[in-house]
């Protein structure tokens, strides 16, 4: 009686209706455009669960983790991954994430530093929100200007290696990362069609947002459950995005994940 008490509280209570709304909503944008883990999620979780920085980036990356282990069945199945620049990034990003993950963990614990680090986080979030804004608004712009990317010079391998480390270090510390710095990484500078680069970024980022969640879960900043109610919802949305990514053209999926980044960026904002 107990646990049934317990696993009704959890899914049907006010508060856990809506987090399983915004799961809907977050698996939706995610499979959708690559765009949910940090950018998504950490507004979410600070504006409707009020959280606290670290811990928002903390439950933001084991969401991401759990969430795109369904949206990368998706585009493996489609086969929109880019596998050869993928594996090069991941190399990469992976060190600097374990690295800069146990340093935020470190610094948020030391009774010192906690207050700075809660401030550093949330000014780093913002900064790579409005960067990657700005990143994705000028590929769209390329796009519609009729830029052929088939002509760009094949880029080397240390530019996605040390693409990685900067993926890496920004992921680990702001748990912002798939959709809004993996995704104008891999069209910008690692010349990747749109579609293959949203499949190679979700992918990417389950990765290194499993290794980031691991360590903050780790040092006591995650949120199990909250994790546990955004995963739920995500299964009503991911499946929907993919029906529709099919059907969308490269302008089309620009344009979406512009405006997704835009009304995360103001939320955050306003939070």
């Amino acid at each position: 009686m107990e646990l049934s008490g317990f696993l009704f509280e959890l899914l049907f209570s006010e508060a856990s209706i809506l987090k399983i709304l915004l799961g809907t909503v977050f698996g939706l944008c995610l499979g959708l455009t690559g765009v949910g883990g940090g950018v998504l999620l950490i507004p979410m979780l600070q504006f409707f669960c009020e959280m606290p920085p670290v811990l928002a980036v903390g439950t933001a990356s084991m969401i991401s983790a759990m969430v795109k282990v369904n949206a990368s069945f998706f585009h493996l199945k489609a086969n929109n991954v880019s596998w050869r620049q993928m594996a090069l990034l991941f190399l990469g990003a992976l060190p600097l994430t374990l690295l800069v993950t146990q340093c935020i963990v470190f610094l948020n614990e030391h009774p010192v530093h906690s207050e700075i680090t809660q401030s550093l986080v949330s000014f780093l979030v913002l900064l790579v929100m409005f960067g990657s804004l700005v990143s994705v608004l000028i590929k769209y712009f390329s796009h519609r200007a009729g830029t052929n990317q088939a002509e760009c010079s094949k880029p080397k391998k240390s530019t996605a290696v040390l693409s990685g480390m900067f993926c890496g270090t920004v992921l680990g510390s702001t748990g912002v990362g798939g959709g809004v710095l993996l995704l104008p990484i891999f069209t910008n500078l690692l010349n990747v069609d749109i579609k293959k680069a949203v499949g190679s970024s979700v992918v990417v980022a389950l990765l290194l947002s499993s290794v980031a969640a691991f360590g903050y879960a780790k040092g006591g900043q995650s949120d199990f459950d909250t994790a546990l109610l955004f995963l739920i919802g995500s299964f009503a949305g991911v499946p929907i995005a993919s029906i529709f990514m099919s059907r969308l053209s490269e302008s089309s999926i620009y344009l979406i994940t512009l405006v997704i980044i835009g009304i995360s960026c103001g939320l955050y904002l306003f939070t």
